[in-house]
């Protein structure tokens, strides 16, 4: 996976990682979705703080 170069684009690449990972284990409960998610954002962003991940797992992983 590419590092996101923009923090503007987190929120698309969350979602986009989410569908990724729903297409190749359809059973996972959504507990471990968010922290794969989570752990994904966190990482690929060089200045993303665990707070700002937080923000961004409940709009495009909790709420939906």
């Amino acid at each position: 996976m590419n590092r996101i170069e923009n923090k503007g684009m987190v929120n698309e690449a969350a979602k986009y990682f989410k569908e990724e990972v729903l297409e190749a284990m359809p059973d996972i409960d959504r507990e471990n979705l968010c922290e794969m998610v989570d752990e994904y954002i966190y990482y690929q962003q060089d200045d993303m703080t665990r707070d700002e991940a937080h923000r961004v797992i409940e709009e495009t992983c909790l709420l939906k």
